[in-house]
């Protein structure tokens, strides 16, 4: 399934995006020819608006870019507005203080700017209408305006009547739906002149039905609204949801790939059967269905019956069938036939065996030999965090790894482990919030399915030991002392992915903003293959998984694909700011900013 947007997809995403106005955009992050936006807005849930150059645009629940850095323009951005001007694949999102443009024409852009000045841009504009820094807005395609001149276009086009269609007006993978809609003989762009009128209204209808935000899943193709061409049953899903399902499915591996061609040519093959069945069940029943035409014609009968569309339903032998009433018995039947053959046509056409999954690679291996009595990952930062596993490493990663620069952190809920986040190149915002993650999903909280969890962080000069009168500190356990700095609304998710520590290469949980694809995303659940799932992923023995698993039960929520981490991603620990995929916390707290010595 090939990634094709056309302007009445852009149009279902710009509807979805126009929930959030007078919502903000939170974050923005930039990765390698990628933006991802979130959006937020109270009584909705928060969404990202994922942009691919040159023009992929989808939405989901998680950022899926894994390596970008923040847009600091787009932090608390305001949306006033959200226009889609046109009929062209261009959305525009009105701010408080400025705009963003986002092109999927011409090579794709995304651009910030008042009315002024140009203050980000992920490429060069090559319009020729750009002068002194200004932005000027892209030419687009409007067949909606009255100016638009149908006629004209199709007379000069060279093309055949679907190209025309296509280019020239602008109807994209929605000309062939228009030749099928007008159900007309179309030779020539001439005959195409002659149905102008009814090739509007169908123009109108796709632009309408755009805004219904929903999409309709074909095989490999998918529309906005059902197919007038194909009389296979549709997948109609919300477009936040079917736009990302295709988006993986184009970027899917060739096995994954494979599995999903076998599903489809499986139901490929029921509904050519089921085809083939009805034109038979009309033949069987050919003196019935001529009386059941002729009634329709002269409106005898009208239970079923469409008018406009000359199209009569019935039930015979439990086979729903639809009949044209401009067509005789034998035609209708042979209408089913021919739909039938075209789809086993099809299916002779499809090599399953290129997508075969191929044998699997002899796992890596690699060593478990570095804090092995401690749970343990890298921020995206570069800082070192560490939690202990039981009462005895509560109390040694305290004592052995605590110092006065560093940061003790704990979950608030009994049965949570001490957790050090180690000064190496200096704290701020991001690697507290990541070591909070960790920390929450490292506690009781995991196996108990709580969400929305809190963990506190204080500095070493509040961690004692040292009990008041009367009081008792078991194994384990530690006094904390002075203001504790809370982070709240934290998710039980974690990925399980690939991080380098002193020039070793070792398989390590932690939030996801910290790792690189390949990884997997981890939630409390329970799922008896986890394990061998996840190894036969990354590629390595699964005794490497089960040290690095929160305590109690997982299921897999997703795999983010990619490569290896090379030797340059790791180089000094990296410390390159990565985005957050959890829900930040809602309230207001300061950060302390930790130098390092």
């Amino acid at each position: 399934m090939k990634f094709n947007l056309s302007f009445a997809e852009v149009k279902g995403i710009a509807e979805f995006i126009r929930k959030y106005k007078d919502g903000y955009i939170a974050k923005g992050y930039i990765g390698s020819n990628s933006i991802s936006i979130k959006m937020r807005k109270s009584g909705l849930d928060s969404y990202y608006l994922h942009f691919y150059l040159p023009d992929v645009l989808f939405l989901s629940r998680e950022n899926r870019i894994s390596d970008g850095k923040n847009i600091n323009l787009l932090e608390d951005f305001k949306i006033i507005d959200v226009l889609d001007p046109g009929t062209d694949r261009w959305i525009e999102i009105k701010g408080s203080r400025y705009s963003i443009s986002i092109e999927l024409m011409g090579g794709g852009n995304f651009v910030i700017y008042d009315d002024d000045k140009i203050f980000f841009k992920i490429k060069e504009l090559k319009r020729k209408s750009v002068y002194d820094g200004k932005f000027t807005r892209p030419e687009i395609i409007d067949f909606l305006n009255k100016d638009f001149n149908w006629e004209d276009l199709i007379k000069k086009s060279t093309g055949d009547p679907v190209r025309t269609l296509a280019s020239k007006i602008g109807l994209s993978k929605y000309a062939e739906e228009a030749l099928c809609y007008l159900g007309a003989e179309i030779k020539d762009n001439k005959d195409l002149i002659k149905h102008i009128q009814k090739l509007k209204e169908f123009a109108d209808y796709i632009v309408q039905e755009s805004r219904k935000m929903m999409i309709y899943i074909y095989g490999e193709k998918y529309l906005v609204t059902k197919s007038y061409c194909s009389n296979e049953d549709a997948q109609p899903k919300p477009i936040w949801e079917a736009l990302e399902e295709i988006y993986d499915y184009f970027a899917a591996s060739e096995s994954d790939k494979y599995l999903a061609i076998k599903r489809d040519m499986e139901r490929l093959e029921k509904e050519a059967e089921n085809l083939r069945e009805i034109g038979n069940t009309i033949m069987q029943h050919f003196s019935e269905i001529q009386e059941l035409l002729e009634k329709a014609k002269i409106g005898e009968i009208r239970h079923g019956v469409e008018f406009e569309k000359r199209k009569v339903k019935t039930e015979i032998d439990g086979k729903e069938i639809e009949l044209d009433m401009d067509k005789s018995v034998g035609e209708n039947a042979n209408s089913y036939y021919d739909a039938s053959k075209k789809i086993k046509s099809k299916l002779d056409k499809i090599d399953v065996e290129e997508f075969k999954q191929k044998p699997k690679k002899q796992k890596k291996k690699l060593t478990q030999r570095i804090y092995q009595n401690y749970r343990w990952f890298i921020t995206s930062e570069g800082n070192l965090v560490l939690a202990g596993k039981d009462a005895e490493s509560n109390d040694s990663v305290v004592k052995k790894y605590l110092d006065e620069k560093d940061i003790y952190l704990h979950a608030d809920i009994h049965g949570a482990p001490s957790v050090v986040l180690k000064n190496i190149n200096g704290i701020t915002e991001i690697s507290i919030n990541e070591a909070a993650q960790f920390a929450w999903c490292m506690s009781k909280a995991w196996n108990a399915g709580f969400g929305n969890g809190s963990v506190f962080y204080v500095t070493k000069s509040q961690v004692s030991k040292t009990p008041e009168s009367g009081e008792y500190v078991p194994k384990g356990a530690w006094i904390i002392r002075g203001k504790k700095n809370y982070i709240t609304h934290l998710e039980l998710r974690l990925g399980i992915g690939f991080q380098k520590y002193q020039n070793r290469e070792y398989v390590v949980s932690a939030p996801i903003s910290a790792l690189k694809p390949p990884f997997a995303v981890i939630i409390p659940g329970e799922q008896a293959d986890l394990v061998e799932k996840v190894s036969d992923f990354l590629n390595v023995e699964k005794e490497l998984i089960y040290p690095v698993l929160p305590p109690g039960k997982s299921m897999i929520e997703k795999f983010m694909e990619g490569s290896n981490p090379s030797e340059e991603d790791y180089e000094e620990n990296s410390g390159q700011e990565r985005q957050e995929s959890y829900n930040a916390p809602e309230q207001e707290w300061k950060v302390q900013k930790f130098e390092k010595e």
